[in-house]
């Protein structure tokens, strides 16, 4: 394993050489395509060679490791950061390597293998990825937190060169010395009610978890945008079967880190193009449970008033401000479809909504019952007693409702300071109700319609 493991750290070396002779070679190259001058060939050829040259001797494995090890320290390999909470913050950053299986909560520790973040220097952050080479399940940081460096065996025969190495890259693993920053959030925990003021708090500094925020993008962007998830989006889009579940993620929120230049957070904010997906935790929306009237005297109740108070208040108010000019259509226009509607629109809607509470039927010839009869006919539409459908069918009951909503809707208007309303105006509220209730009845689905 560890022979396997060497052989992927002296590939990655080798690109990483590669990497630096390509424009040597291509000039070179184009050299050698485009001249057939053997003067020209030879310099292109001696020139590439002086410039290679140097570029092969510091990237000979042993040179390179050596280098590398001392750039170690200039960057920190993380799960959680501290520069998403602020990107000139200089606190510590933290590698978590342990796995929890029995939380109760979804943490960093939840997740078995874990993405490791590197954050320091832009021009070091080639070591991480050489730290991070994963072969069969090891790597070099696993190697390092056990200890040893065998996978390096295979560059040198000195163990103290080894030693050094391994000296090293361990500072990678992170800070020494744990420390917070100015910059960072900072809550001070107290742990004694001991009046000494040493060790009477403890200082924690919440970081954000690259690790999870990584876990959590890939699974949300391989939902939107992976190879299956674009096949079961042309299957339903076909009209076809997949055998496969649609996932998706709704109402998701983005967070970004790093601004134009994310890689100044971190190498996997950079990955992530400096987003980070937040999942939607918004409690769910509380649906109020309808009950029976049967308790209340009056449809035209507390609850009803509550819904209507807006309406009412408006209709006050315009009310208030009329004056004699006022008496012309344009007013009446307004009385009736700017503020009397809507209370109209109100009382139906909430008298549907009771008329089609089915497992509330036959609350109405209830013996406790204290609603008005009236008002009982029109709301238990499917109440299956038969004398109750038949006086309901009479349709008597309608007067009534219409009576008692003009009078409920007088009283709610009353202003005698300022303007008086009397039966003119409860004979024109009850008719516009009772035109309206009327046609509502047409409409209402009857028992045996179901």
């Amino acid at each position: 394993m560890d022979s396997t493991l060497s052989d992927a750290v002296a590939d990655y070396i080798e690109q990483r050489k590669q990497t630096k002779l390509e424009p040597l070679l291509k000039a070179l190259n184009k050299v050698l395509d485009k001249s057939d001058d053997p003067v020209a060939i030879a310099q292109a050829k001696a020139d590439y060679a002086e410039q290679a040259a140097p570029i092969e001797a510091t990237f000979e494995p042993a040179i390179w490791l050596t280098d590398a090890a001392k750039r170690a320290k200039q960057i920190s390999l993380a799960t959680h950061a501290a520069k998403f909470t602020h990107s000139d913050a200089k606190a510590s950053s933290m590698l978590v390597t342990q796995h929890e299986i029995n939380s109760s909560y979804v943490t960093t520790a939840s997740l078995k293998a874990k993405a490791i973040d590197a954050v320091g220097n832009a021009a070091a952050l080639d070591l991480a990825k050489l730290l991070k080479i994963e072969v069969a399940g090891e790597s070099l940081i696993t190697q390092l937190q056990a200890g040893h460096l065998k996978a390096l065996n295979a560059f040198t025969d000195d163990e103290q060169v080894l030693k050094e190495w391994q000296a090293g890259f361990k500072e990678a693993l992170g800070d020494a010395r744990l420390t917070g920053h100015t910059l960072t959030k900072q809550l001070y925990y107290p742990v004694t009610q001991s009046n000494s003021k040493d060790n009477a708090y403890h200082l924690l500094v919440p970081l954000t978890s690259s690790a999870l925020a990584h876990k959590l993008h890939n699974t949300v962007t391989q939902t939107r945008f992976g190879e299956e998830a674009k096949a079961i989006k042309e299957a339903r889009k076909k009209g076809h079967y997949h055998p496969q579940e649609s996932v998706s993620f709704v109402e998701t929120a983005v967070q970004n880190f790093g601004g134009s230049k994310p890689q100044n957070i971190s190498q996997l904010n950079s990955e992530r193009y400096g987003q980070s997906f937040l999942l939607n935790c918004a409690p769910p929306d509380y649906q109020g449970q309808i009950k029976s009237p049967s308790k209340q005297a009056s449809f035209f109740n507390r609850e009803f008033s509550y819904l209507t108070a807006k309406n009412v208040k408006e209709f006050r108010a315009f009310l208030a401000n009329l004056k004699d000019s006022d008496r012309n259509f344009k007013t009446r226009y307004k009385r009736d479809f700017w503020y009397t509607q809507p209370i109209l629109d109100t009382l139906f809607e909430r008298a549907a909504l009771l008329q089609n509470q089915t497992e509330l039927t036959g609350w109405a010839t209830s013996p406790d019952v204290k609603m008005k009869k009236a008002h009982c006919l029109w709301l238990d539409v499917f109440n299956d007693n038969a004398s109750f459908q038949a006086e309901r069918e009479k349709r008597e009951w309608q007067e009534e409702v219409a009576h008692d909503f003009a009078t409920w809707l007088l009283r709610k208007l009353e202003n005698k300071d300022v303007y008086l309303l009397g039966d003119n105006e409860h004979s024109y509220f009850k008719k516009l109700c009772l035109q309206q209730l009327k046609a509502f009845e047409r409409h209402t689905p009857k028992l045996g319609g179901l």
